[in-house]
């Protein structure tokens, strides 16, 4: 029989490891401070995006490239000659309201509030602690400003992984939850922070406290895919880049909506199931007014708990609910990712063989290119390509429309054998 003080060995010899990696030290990257930029009297034609002011001079533009918000019900912008503020309200009911002060470096901070968060822009490091953002920073061509992220490893967009592969991007840890210490470590001028619907699952107010400038990302509770998109413009705002951002949301939007219209041409609207069981009597799917609900709906879809009025992207409910109302749905968009088959889907919790689609074979995840939890490209390059996936959606709902192709070279939906 094994003696305590063995256990007590063995025990440290486990633990020490993981102290020993829990306490390795990120060195904060060197900093090169932006140039200087002297304003003639005829004033910027473009936005500083990688310059400060050398002399302010008051009243003066210096945003002549503005953008603002359109669709999402979460972000607002007002400009003045030398500053943005942008406000966050939640589409979730946590009840918090957040400000931020975005100000050209170079020039006064303006009076603010003393809850505003004061931030120079345009900004030169950036860490996420929400995978989604990585494949609009490719867009705007600001990999080269991301030097911390939640978890490196399930990094999909190429110039990111080439980053990493670097040694430029530092592990966050934590799947949007990310460790205060290493986000403090790399002094990012701006952490995204992955917004909960839970608040005491939110780190921002404690980041603040420690003089980290942390923003709420919380895209995936816009309640429309565009919406969704607009998140974009936030990265613009911060880094001054809001002539691409517009440029680059206007072929969104122009491509989404024509989808919506083909598939307004649908003969039928087919029920929708989605979301996946999680444990014996609980399934796991997103609220009635989440974007992805209005996803299924453009692409000439019912989801079947489109009553449900949360715009939450996670919810729970009671298994015998979502199978009164979704037992009979022709197709499943959005099951358990990592699946290989729907025999291994009804393996992994026998509850999904009680619907029809998985009965009839018509089972789809959003998980193609899968190579691990959180580590497919849905996850950080899906923010910014709802017409990808709408015309994937409805292809899988209505596979006799016919459609254009739009960005063949991405994938997102699969249908499982």
């Amino acid at each position: 029989m094994t003696s305590l003080s063995g256990l007590r060995a063995r025990a440290a010899a486990l633990l020490m490891p993981m102290l020993l990696c829990a306490c390795t030290q990120i060195a904060a990257p060197p900093r090169v401070a932006w140039p200087t930029v002297a304003v003639d009297a005829h004033g910027l034609t473009d936005n500083l995006d990688a310059a400060c002011v050398s002399e302010h001079q008051p009243g003066r533009d210096y945003f002549p490239h503005k953008t603002a918000f359109t669709h999402s019900v979460q972000l607002q912008v007002v400009y003045g000659p030398h500053f943005k503020r942008v406000r966050f309200t939640p589409s979730v009911g946590t009840g918090e309201t957040l400000e931020y002060l975005l100000v050209q470096c170079g020039t006064p901070v303006p009076a603010h509030g003393p809850h505003e968060q004061v931030i120079q822009v345009p900004v030169q490091r950036l860490v996420t602690g929400n995978a989604a953002v990585l494949g609009a920073l490719d867009e705007l061509g600001l990999v080269d400003r991301l030097y911390g992220s939640e978890n490196t490893r399930s990094a999909t967009v190429p110039t990111v992984r080439e980053r990493i592969a670097q040694g430029l991007v530092h592990d966050m840890w934590g799947y949007g939850h990310a460790s205060i210490e290493p986000v403090m470590a790399v002094q990012a001028d701006v952490y995204l922070s992955f917004y909960s619907a839970y608040p005491q699952g939110n780190m921002h107010p404690r980041l603040w406290e420690l003089g980290v400038r942390a923003i709420a990302q919380a895209d995936h509770h816009e309640t429309h895919p565009l919406g969704r998109a607009e998140w974009l413009k936030l990265l613009a705002l911060l880094t001054n880049r809001e002539a691409l951002a517009n440029a680059q949301f206007d072929r969104i939007e122009a491509q989404y909506r024509h989808l919506t219209g083909l598939a307004a041409a649908a003969p039928d609207r087919p029920l929708v199931m989605a979301g996946f069981a999680a444990g014996r009597d609980t399934v796991e799917t997103f609220g009635g007014r989440n974007q992805r609900a209005r996803l299924i709906h453009d692409a000439g879809g019912r989801y079947a708990l489109a009553d449900d009025a949360r715009s939450s992207s996670l919810v729970y409910e009671r298994f015998e609910k979502v199978y009164a109302l979704a037992a009979d749905a022709p197709v499943w968009l959005g099951a358990l990712g990592g699946q290989a088959s729907v025999a291994t889907l009804i393996d992994a919790n026998p509850l999904h063989g009680w619907f029809r689609a998985a009965r009839e074979g018509r089972v789809f995840a959003w998980d193609t290119g899968y190579t691990g939890a959180w580590a497919y490209p849905f996850q950080d390059q899906g923010m910014t390509r709802p017409h990808v996936q709408l015309a994937e959606a409805i292809r899988a709902l209505h596979p006799s429309l016919p459609l254009p192709p739009f960005d063949t070279d991405t994938a997102f939906l699969r249908q499982l054998p």
